[in-house]
């Protein structure tokens, strides 16, 4: 990450850089990337995905009137790691988002709700065809659960990584069907089942 670091060092522009994502809260493994957001005087968002000395990079470059007011897109920040602030803008910014963490997300109307968990039920008896096209759905269908899973809870979804987590931690029933019907062989009987289980009967 040195020289990842000596980079962001030279551009003059930027005042303010975290590190994030699995680095920072110590779930990183073997091909882990490094999450960096820097802030700076720049006109828009520059995204910046390359390969240093082995190690994988996702560098988000941002304006620095971010810092004043991020919103929910930018949670994934949230337990950055501060590698460089200018004043305490970083502290102040990662503090907003712990408020904005803490309130919630916004709760969609019930007719959404059920949309979701009937769409669920629908891909479910799509896939069983077996066909290209109920194998594409099995897929799609895998992913969404997953979010899906907190969004009908009314909780945040941080990503596979860290909704994984908390399931094993707060809802061991349900981890398990994920585990179940995630593997590559697992039958349609695994996955209408995950299905039940995040969405109901």
């Amino acid at each position: 990450m040195g020289r990842i670091l000596a980079d962001l060092a030279r551009d003059a522009r930027l005042h303010t850089v975290l590190l994030y994502g699995s680095r920072a809260d110590g779930s990183a493994n073997q091909g882990s990337d490094y999450d960096i957001v820097a802030f700076g005087a720049l006109e828009q968002v520059i995204r910046d995905t390359r390969r240093i000395d082995g190690e994988y990079l996702d560098l988000f470059l941002y304006p620095d009137g971010v810092l004043d007011a991020p919103d929910a897109t930018m949670l994934r920040l949230r337990g950055a790691h501060v590698l460089r602030q200018r004043g305490d803008e970083a502290e102040r910014f990662l503090a907003k988002l712990d408020a904005i963490h803490a309130a919630g997300p916004a709760c969609l109307p019930e007719d959404e709700l059920q949309a979701r968990r009937a769409w669920a039920h629908k891909m479910a008896a799509r896939m069983a065809r077996g066909d290209i096209e109920g194998n594409y759905r099995r897929v799609w269908l895998l992913t969404a659960l997953l979010e899906d899973y907190f969004v009908l809870r009314g909780l945040w979804y941080e990503g596979p990584k860290k909704a994984l987590r908390w399931l094993e931690a707060n809802d061991a029933q349900s981890w398990r069907a994920f585990d179940q019907a995630l593997r590559p062989n697992a039958d349609l009987a695994a996955i209408e089942t995950l299905a039940r289980c995040v969405t109901g009967p």
